[in-house]
């Protein structure tokens, strides 16, 4: 098995350990649920041991709504979240995505199913932005709810169908017509996970969408030199978010996953922290960086 898949199972692993709760049937409300996994993992979910930062983000909105009574743990609360992603996101950018996310892995494993492939219209990809936007952080504030854990697709996937199979000691709440509603929109999303290549990641992850503004000022980075690629394109045909790595190595969009670099015969893309070539490369300027 690729050590990249490898490392995206100890990470849902990771953030997921809590066996506990088969015995027990709480779900874990401890301490580490005060700190943030880096990837998109359901607060929600049985077996989590720790919080989303989405979900902590749009909870600190959220508490803004409540009044100036709630400000002061808003505003730390925020800070601290806000914090952490922003500080991963100038360190790596998304790598997260490609190599930590346990939805990553479980959109890489779905669109390994055979099936009609079909490509993402490149005006999609905004839509994140706009989830982040507005279900993040303008309806919490506005509304006091929690919008986006109330649709996430990735939520209903680890918190809603698990409680469903295992339910909890204080039993399920009545199943009203709003549940089904998530469920449809998380089977919508998985068929659509099978046909296209990680389609959550480049439509409707806020956290994807707030690392991905990192991408181009992050330490870690990916360069292309000019002078080695051949222009085979297989860097392109193996990318699961069909950018052109070789004129924008470090797009928003790229995951990090480092297929581009594995499958580049020539040894043109290099990653790393700040990665340099060799000095005849560096004289030619004629790198992307």
């Amino acid at each position: 098995m690729p050590k990249r898949r490898l490392l995206q199972f100890a990470c849902a692993i990771a953030a997921n350990p809590w066996v506990f709760y088969l015995k027990t049937r709480k779900i874990y409300q401890g301490h580490a649920k005060g700190l943030c996994f880096p990837g998109l993992n359901c607060y929600a979910c049985p077996f989590a041991l720790l919080s989303c930062p989405i979900g902590s983000i749009q909870h600190s909105f959220s508490l803004f709504h409540r009044g100036l009574d709630f400000f002061q743990k808003a505003f730390y609360s925020l800070i601290y979240t806000g914090g952490v992603v922003i500080l991963i996101g100038m360190i790596t950018g998304r790598l997260v995505c490609g190599w930590v996310c346990p939805i990553g892995l479980i959109q890489d494993i779905l669109h390994k199913i055979p099936a009609p492939k079909i490509r993402l219209p490149e005006k999609m990809k905004v839509l994140k932005y706009l989830t982040l936007t507005f279900l993040v952080f303008i309806l919490p504030l506005l509304t006091g709810v929690h919008w986006f854990s109330r649709l996430c697709p990735a939520g209903s996937l680890q918190g809603a169908v698990p409680l469903l199979i295992f339910k909890p000691a204080s039993g399920m709440p009545r199943l009203g017509p709003f549940f089904w509603f998530k469920i449809s929109i998380l089977a919508l999303v998985v068929i659509w996970m099978i046909l296209t290549s990680r389609p959550f990641c480049r439509t409707l992850c806020p956290l994807g969408a707030i690392y991905g503004l990192f991408n181009g000022i992050s330490l870690y980075r990916l360069e292309v030199s000019r002078e080695k690629c051949t222009g085979c394109g297989k860097c392109v045909t193996v990318c699961p978010v069909e950018i052109n790595v070789k004129d924008n190595a470090n797009s928003p969009e790229c995951v990090r996953c480092l297929e581009c670099k594995k499958a580049c015969d020539s040894g043109a893309i290099k990653s790393g922290f700040n990665p340099t070539f060799s000095k005849e490369y560096r004289k030619s300027k004629r790198y992307s960086s």
